[in-house]
C-alpha cells in the first residue's frame, strides 16, 4: 500500500541526480518515518475539527540558524 501512496517525483527524467534528503528532529538521532509524520498530520487535523487547536498568528521561529536549502544540497 505504501507505494501506491507514493507519487512520481516531479523533477525526474531531466537529466539530473536526485538525492534522497532525510530530516531528523530535535536531537533523535533516527529518521522521521512516513509514519509517524501521517499521526502527526491526523493528529493536528482531528485538533482543528474539534477546535482544540492551540493556533498561533505566527509560526513557531527554531532556534537553529537559517539555512538556503539550495545551498545545502548544492554542499551534497
Amino acid at each position: 500500500m505504501q507505494e501506491m501512496d507514493k507519487n512520481d517525483c516531479p523533477f525526474s527524467g531531466h537529466g539530473a541526480d536526485l538525492i534522497n534528503v532525510k530530516f531528523f528532529r530535535g536531537r533523535r538521532d533516527d529518521v522521521i518515518k512516513r509514519e509517524e509524520i501521517l499521526e502527526q498530520f491526523r493528529s493536528a487535523n482531528m485538533q482543528r475539527r474539534q477546535k482544540t487547536a492551540t493556533v498561533g498568528a505566527h509560526a513557531p521561529k527554531s532556534d537553529h540558524p537559517v539555512i538556503d536549502v539550495k545551498e545545502l544540497v548544492e554542499a551534497l
